[in-house]
């Protein structure tokens, strides 16, 4: 009897012990614990230095100093080693009217690209608005997402994601969104210094956040990637190996 007792007693001891560090951990720590590895966090994961000394903004600049933290040991906020100034982002007038009056904020590079919206085809303001609506509805149902990483130099890289997982890899320009690079291998060409090859299997190495400015003085690319574009989901695309329909007779290609 005493025997069980003692057991029960450690038991509870154990289940006290894992409540009061859930009670004790920041609320946004242990949902994006759960969301992002399905996990607890422990006592030392609860700890907010450990993520830019306890300092952000937004739940999203949290989740890319948790993210650095568990890839790389550090959520400190990473010093660039070359002159960074955010590349400038503008495009189409009636693009960045209607994503203010439909989202509340301003498109990012990749929106600006016309291509995405019936491949810039439309006659009205009306018919562009719907293209739009279209075109974010089938992202958010193919479960895509884009990362998009500032250099600074007027240009982004954009890691395409599929239901999280990191895909294909472009580089294009801050002005319109036009597509100057496709695939692991030529953006990091493209890149110089700023852009460089990775050994590993990921897409890029990165914290987390949609743009981001690349930290340590290099973003890390897998040459071995495929890249994508927007363009006709209807013509025969070469070396094309997956098509996803955005809006009208455009879409996503990868290859």
């Amino acid at each position: 009897m005493k025997l069980k007792s003692c057991a029960f007693l450690l038991m509870l001891a154990s289940f006290l012990t894992q409540t009061s560090k859930a009670q004790n951990c920041d609320p946004w720590i242990v949902q994006i614990y759960k969301e992002l590895y399905n996990a607890t966090p422990t006592a030392k994961e609860c700890d907010i230095k450990n993520y830019n000394n306890g300092s952000w903004n937004s739940y999203n600049e949290l989740k890319g100093y948790i993210k650095q933290y568990k890839t790389f040991g550090t959520g400190q906020k990473i010093n660039l080693t070359w002159q960074y100034t955010p590349s400038e982002v503008t495009g189409d007038q009636w693009i960045t009217q209607i994503y203010k009056e439909e989202y509340g904020r301003k498109p990012n590079a990749w929106e600006y690209n016309i291509q995405n919206y019936n491949e810039g085809h439309w006659r009205t303001y009306d018919e562009l608005k719907n293209l739009i609506r279209q075109y974010q509805s089938s992202v958010a149902s193919a479960g895509m997402f884009l990362d998009l990483y500032d250099l600074g130099n007027g240009r982004f890289v954009v890691d395409l994601k599929i239901n999280g997982k990191s895909v294909a890899v472009s580089m294009i320009e801050g002005r319109g969104g036009n597509v100057v690079a496709s695939g692991g291998a030529n953006v990091v060409a493209a890149g110089g210094g700023n852009v460089v090859a990775s050994g590993g299997a990921n897409v890029v190495a990165s914290g987390g956040g949609n743009v981001i400015a690349p930290g340590g003085g290099n973003l890390v690319i897998n040459p071995n990637v495929q890249g994508f574009r927007p363009g006709s989901i209807y013509r025969i695309q070469s070396g094309a190996n997956r098509t996803i329909k955005t809006t009208g007779r455009g879409g996503i290609i990868i290859r």
